[in-house]
């Protein structure tokens, strides 16, 4: 029971550890003796420090893992305690970021000083200590953190809603293809699409492609692939340039000829787009898009296939062309 009782407490003091925020120091000299918390004056980043300071080292004071108490006034005690336990008489705050979808605490940077005694008066002290809390989100080294999605949506509030694309250019058969006696690892074709794209400020959205291929082999054998469907889309816009990629399901009808005869069959397949584009006017851009269809087809009878494969058609293709922005 007793070896029980003390693993159950260990368990309980790393818990209790991993709860608290974490400080780092980084010093340059350790010539000063501690000195009582008492005796730390802060400073914010846009504050003068007086003449003959020394910048002893560095600290923080970071989520440890899980932190449950980090308010500003907890992790700024722990940083002054850090302070004067490394010999500093002061401390500047040089950068604050708030709770956030990193951590639920606050978390602070800092340079530790070492400053003539006649600075560091306890009057003069306890005087900073409340400056610095009184106003933390009103000084210049306090950085909010901004997530992945508010960037985005900030960079969206100007970009245009909807975007209309034609393009062509040339695409590859990616997957092993037998015409007569001949297995093609690798054919060109040809590519022209149109996509429209309609997205929200969260740079989300919704669209519509169609896509044509058309692939002609040595033997007199033609091949076509027609596509259309919605997608869900996502972009990126800066100033100029916008990035975006789509990933769709939809109707494609595969149809192949020799001469006067031909077949076709429709299936459903995924598509997948990326894109690149600039912005010349308003309304105007220009742009590159690379994108990859897969189209099972209907396996024949008797036709036997290894392990991991599939019976149909894989195509990669690049195009270029004009965008317009309304």
């Amino acid at each position: 029971m007793k070896k029980i009782k003390i693993v159950f407490l260990s368990m309980a003091a790393l818990l209790m550890a991993s709860c608290a925020p974490r400080v780092v120091t980084d010093m340059y000299t350790s010539e000063y003796a501690a000195l009582s918390p008492d005796s730390v004056r802060v400073f914010l980043m846009n504050e003068k420090v007086p003449e003959q300071t020394l910048a002893i080292g560095t600290v923080k004071v970071v989520d440890g893992g899980l932190a449950a108490k980090g308010s500003f006034k907890q992790v700024l005690d722990l940083a002054v305690k850090a302070t004067a336990k490394n010999g500093g008489n002061g401390l500047v705050i040089t950068e604050h970021r708030q709770p956030d979808l990193r951590s639920t605490i606050h978390r602070i940077w800092g340079t530790m000083l070492r400053m003539p005694e006649t600075e560091s008066d306890t009057s003069v002290v306890k005087g900073s200590l409340y400056h610095a809390l009184a106003q933390p989100a009103d000084n210049q080294y306090v950085q909010t953190y901004q997530s992945p999605f508010e960037e985005i949506k900030k960079r969206n509030e100007n970009a245009p809603r909807n975007i209309l694309r034609f393009s062509v250019g040339p695409s590859w058969l990616i997957s092993d293809f037998q015409v007569g006696e001949r297995v093609y690892k690798s054919k060109c074709g040809i590519d022209v699409s149109v996509d429209y794209d309609h997205v929200w400020t969260s740079g989300l959205g919704l669209g519509v492609n169609y896509l044509h291929n058309y692939t002609s082999f040595e033997e007199g054998f033609d091949q076509r692939l027609d596509y259309i469907g919605p997608s869900l889309v996502l972009a990126l816009p800066s100033d100029k340039w916008r990035w975006d990629m789509a990933l769709g399901f939809g109707y494609c009808r595969y149809s192949e000829s020799v001469g006067n005869l031909s077949v076709s069959e429709s299936h459903v397949a995924p598509l997948m787009r990326m894109g690149l584009e600039y912005k010349v006017s308003d309304q105007i851009a220009l742009g590159a898009q690379m994108n990859m269809i897969t189209v099972k087809l209907d396996k024949p009878e008797g036709f036997e296939l290894k392990d991991n494969e599939f019976y149909g058609i894989k195509r990669f293709g690049i195009q270029v062309g004009m965008r317009y922005y309304f």
